[in-house]
C-alpha cells in the first residue's frame, strides 16, 4: 500500500484497539473504515492482476494466431507449387487424350504417342497441406477467441476446397481401379503391356471403341473436374497469399 495510506490505517487500527481513549462508538466506526479500506485495496489489487493476466493472454493469443497464419501461408506456397506441377503434367497428357478421342486414331500414330496407353491407368495423387489449416481451425473452434474475418474465410473455403479435391481424386482413383480390373479380367496381354512388350492385339484394343469410351469418361473426371478445381484453388491461393502478406505486415 502507499505509505500515506498505511499510516492512515495504522492510526485507525491503533485507535480501534482496546485501551484507546476514544469512545467505543468512535473506535468501532474507525475500525469499520479501516476494514473497508483493506477490502478495497485487496479488490483493486485483484482487478489489476486480472487485467494484467488478460492482457498477457491476449498477447499470447495474438502471437499464436500470427504463427498459425504464417504456417498456413507456408502451406499455400507448397500447395501452389505442387498443383502447378500437376497441371503441367495434365497439359502434357492432353496430346494423348486428343489423339485417342479423335476420328483419325490409327495404330501407327498411337505407337508414336506412348502417353496414350496410360491415360486411364495412371494419375498423380494430390493432397493439400493441413498443418496451418488445422491450427486455424482450432483457433476458430475455441470459444474464447474473438471472431476474425480473414481466419473465418480461410477455414470455410479451405474446408470446401479440401472436400472437393478429395472427392475428385477418389472418383479418378475408382475409375482407374475399374479400368485395371477390367483389363486384368478380360485381356490376356496385360502383362505384356505393363512390361512394355507391344503387339498387334494390344494395339487393336487401344484403337477400339471400348478404350475410346473409357478414355472419354476419364477425360471428363480429369479435366472438367480435377483440373478445373485445381485452377480455381490456385486463384484462391493467390488471393489469400496477398491477404496474408498484408495482415502479417501489420503484425
Amino acid at each position: 500500500y502507499p505509505v500515506g495510506t498505511m499510516k492512515l490505517f495504522s492510526k485507525q487500527r491503533k485507535a480501534a484497539l482496546p485501551g484507546s481513549q476514544e469512545k467505543p462508538s468512535g473506535r468501532f466506526q474507525k475500525y469499520v473504515l479501516y476494514a473497508l479500506g483493506e477490502i478495497i485495496l485487496v479488490v483493486i489489487g485483484i482487478l489489476i492482476a486480472v487485467a494484467i493476466n488478460n492482457r498477457n493472454e491476449a498477447r499470447q493469443d495474438g502471437d499464436r494466431l500470427t504463427t498459425y497464419l504464417k504456417n498456413y501461408r507456408t502451406d499455400l506456397t507448397i500447395d501452389t507449387t505442387m498443383i502447378g506441377y500437376n497441371l503441367r503434367i495434365l497439359d502434357k497428357k492432353k496430346e494423348g487424350f486428343d489423339l485417342v478421342l479423335s476420328d483419325t486414331l490409327t495404330k501407327e500414330n498411337l505407337i508414336k504417342t506412348p502417353v496414350a496407353f496410360a491415360l486411364m491407368l495412371t494419375y498423380n495423387p494430390i493432397q493439400l497441406q493441413s498443418k496451418g489449416y488445422a491450427q486455424l481451425q482450432s483457433h476458430v473452434d475455441n470459444p474464447e477467441t474473438v471472431g476474425d474475418s480473414l481466419v473465418m474465410n480461410i477455414v470455410a473455403k479451405h474446408a470446401a476446397y479440401d472436400a472437393l479435391l478429395k472427392s475428385s481424386i477418389q472418383r479418378i482413383s475408382d475409375d482407374i481401379d475399374d479400368n485395371m480390373a477390367y483389363l486384368k479380367n478380360n485381356e490376356p496381354w496385360v502383362a505384356d503391356l505393363l512390361t512394355g512388350k507391344m503387339n498387334d492385339e494390344i494395339l487393336t484394343y487401344f484403337t477400339s471403341k471400348d478404350y475410346k469410351n473409357r478414355v472419354a469418361i476419364h477425360q471428363t473426371l480429369v479435366y472438367q473436374n480435377l483440373a478445373a478445381f485445381l485452377e480455381q484453388y490456385l486463384l484462391y491461393a493467390k488471393e489469400t497469399l496477398t491477404a496474408l502478406d498484408e495482415r502479417l505486415a501489420e503484425e
